[in-house]
């Protein structure tokens, strides 16, 4: 991942509607296991820090990245517990942890089976992985480019990932509904015409009004999200899923 784009994800990540609503989904999603403070949760490709400083007072967490400028930033937010590594040769013992997250991490890795599989070692017999990814490869632009991703998925493909690596999948979902219309206008509509030239990432610094408005958006999609289960549509999919028996 480019430097530059670590940076601005430290700088924004207290505040921007993005990573606020990134903490409040995933906090809806694992909604039935954050009660337990013993749980031992693994969140593998940590980045800046902001979902493991949101979790650290709820549940004991670890951290791990391959980039050392992240992990500096993940420091700063008081995380302890942070390892460097690849996402495929994590430096832990099988049956480590009772729940990992793979939050953003498939789409930058060829081989998504591998660190599938080797992320299932390290789990409990019953624990469970969260993954989120970005959806749909026609939303492909700059910003992908920019963060280093190789795909964007299909429902159906990550399903199918998971249940070749040996997990059941629980729930399925897309998410980031409120992203969805912006960015079909923006990269499948203007991108393609040529009409939409902007470089680097996607993260724009909004109004204060804006920003408030949107993160209540995230809000209530993460109640929806407690309630009915399963959004039909958004610019990232999230699937929670289960071991199996060896």
């Amino acid at each position: 991942m480019d430097p530059a784009a670590i940076d601005e994800a430290y700088r924004l990540e207290d505040d921007h509607w993005w990573y606020v609503g990134k903490r409040l989904l995933v906090a809806a999603l694992l909604a039935d296991v954050l009660g337990d403070p013993s749980l031992r949760l693994l969140d593998v490709g940590c980045g800046t820090g902001g979902v493991l400083a949101a979790l650290k007072e709820r549940t004991r967490i670890v951290g791990v990245d391959r980039s050392l400028r992240a992990l500096g930033y993940s420091r700063r937010r008081g995380v302890a517990e942070l390892a460097c590594s690849e996402a495929h040769r994590l430096p832990f013992g099988r049956a480590t942890f009772d729940g990992i997250l793979l939050l953003d991490v498939l789409e930058h890795v060829v081989d998504d089976t591998l660190v599938l599989r080797d992320v299932r070692m390290l789990l409990a017999p019953g624990g469970f992985v969260l993954v989120s990814v970005p959806a749909f490869q026609f939303l492909w632009g700059t910003h992908d480019q920019t963060v280093g991703h190789v795909r964007r998925y299909r429902a159906r493909a990550l399903r199918e990932a998971l249940e070749r690596s040996g997990f059941v999948v629980q729930r399925l979902t897309h998410t980031n509904v409120v992203a969805f219309p912006p960015a079909v206008v923006a990269r499948a509509i203007l991108g393609r015409l040529g009409l939409r030239r902007r470089e680097g990432t996607d993260f724009q610094v909004h109004r204060p009004a804006v920003n408030r408005a949107l993160i209540a958006a995230y809000r209530l999609e993460a109640a929806a999200l407690r309630r009915i289960g399963r959004l039909p549509v958004g610019v990232s999919i999230a699937a929670l899923a289960t071991t199996t028996a060896p």
